[in-house]
This record gives structure tokens, sequence and C-alpha cells, in this order.
């Protein structure tokens, strides 16, 4: 009786933890060249082939953090891409279809690259970089907090150079690619 117990909780287990891990589905395309001296990526063809695709939205400010991920880890030990949009309704009502600059201090879009997978160990220098220039462009926005009439986002980028700003000259990425993805309400990682 006490083995079937056993098998019984182990089963409830498995079927909450697939819940709460539920993977975000679309399409996308993270591709270009990595400088990564410490980890031995001396400006090697990468390819993120993204897996995992979430929205993060804030409704307190008003702000939108987009994930495009390969497996469905946490940011400390996946490769990501992060598109940080500090505008979104902004974005979704008169910029749509333009090529948007990034860098400076002035851009509404900040995007960031991490190869915690690839480059892992804690004796390691992270390999995070932030882009400096290149362009995106999104054809589709979803905006929890408007109307809208999709709840897809869509976006391509182009020619984006990743630097870190300690080493800009070895330490650096240059990336194109897209994403595409439904937003789909999820349950909580871990519930409370």
């Amino acid at each position: 009786m006490a083995g079937s117990s056993c098998r019984a909780a182990a089963l409830v287990c498995c079927v909450v933890a697939a819940i709460g891990c539920a993977k975000g589905s679309g399409e996308g395309q993270v591709s270009g060249l990595v400088g990564a001296p410490d980890c031995a990526l001396d400006a090697r063809e990468y390819d993120l082939n993204p897996t995992f695709f979430s929205m993060e939205p804030s409704f307190s400010v008003e702000i939108i953090d987009i994930t495009v991920q390969r497996g469905s880890d946490g940011r400390p030990f996946s490769d990501y891409l992060s598109v940080f949009i500090r505008d979104p309704e902004t974005l979704k009502e008169t910029m749509l279809g333009e090529e948007i600059e990034l860098g400076g201090l002035a851009a509404p879009i900040e995007m960031t690259i991490a190869l915690n997978a690839t480059c892992p160990g804690v004796s390691r220098i992270p390999v995070v970089y932030g882009a400096v220039s290149g362009t995106i462009r999104f054809e589709e926005l979803f905006v929890p907090w408007i109307d809208n009439d999709t709840q897809e986002t869509r976006a391509v980028f182009t020619d984006v150079v990743f630097v870190d700003q300690q080493d800009a000259e070895e330490r650096r990425a240059e990336m194109s690619g897209f994403f595409s993805f439904l937003f789909e309400r999820g349950l909580p990682v871990q519930p409370f």
C-alpha cells in the first residue's frame, strides 16, 4: 500500500511540475558571430536555436520584457535574447513596421544577449552583452493593457552589435534574426 501511495505522489508531482513549467511556443532565429575569449569563442558562428518565447509585462510601470531562449530553464542557466521595451503602447500605436535604432541613452528598446548555457561556470566572466547598434522592427506587438486585434508579437532585428563595455573589442557579438509568438497566460513557476 505504501508503494502505491509513493507512486501516486510521484505522479502528482510530475504533473504539477509539467504544468508549472509550460513552454512558450513560437518560432525564431538568433544567429551571428560571438567573441568571448574566456569561453573559447573567438568570433565564432553561433545559433541560439530558440525554443522558448515569453513576455513579461509590468502593468504598474507599463513596460514589457520579451525573452527568446533555448530551453525553458531559468535565465541563469540558459542562452537567451532579451528585448526590453520602455513604452510598448507608443511603439504599438506609432512605430509598427518602422526600423528602430538600438543603442544610446534614449533608445526605446534595449536588447541583451546572454550565453549562460554555452559559457557556464562561476569562475568565468559572465557572457551578457548589451546592444550598442543595429535595428529592430516590430510587425506586431501584443500589449496586454490596451485593446489588441491580435495576441501575436512579431519582430525582425538586423546587424545588432552587442558588447561588454569592459572589453568591447574582444567581448562582442553581432546578431540578426526574428521571433514570432502568441501571448499565453501561464501558471507561475512557483505557486504561492
